[in-house]
């Protein structure tokens, strides 16, 4: 849980149960973000989400959604996600 002084960074991560590119992704960001404290993941399957889908106009997977904004489509690499949370932790 997050003290007051600390920020809590959403990340969505959206995917697929057919995609090649999703279980990779997914690694990445838990792997990325076991080093900070006060972020919180979401997995949604895309196909259960359709709101969520239509909202962001999600084209394709894995797609991350970092505080209610996409971050990452299809790709994400460790250096990238590492500063984004750097920035808003």
């Amino acid at each position: 849980m997050c003290t007051k002084e600390e920020k809590e960074v959403k990340i969505d991560f959206i995917y697929s149960d057919t995609c090649p590119d999703c279980p990779p992704a997914r690694k990445t960001v838990e792997r990325i973000t076991e080093d900070f404290d006060g972020v919180e993941i979401n997995y949604f399957r895309a196909k259960d989400v359709p709101e969520k889908v239509k909202e962001y106009d999600i084209t394709h997977v894995p797609t991350i959604i970092i505080d209610d904004e996409i971050s990452h489509v299809e790709t994400v690499n460790d250096k990238e996600l590492k500063e984004e949370l750097e920035k808003k932790l």
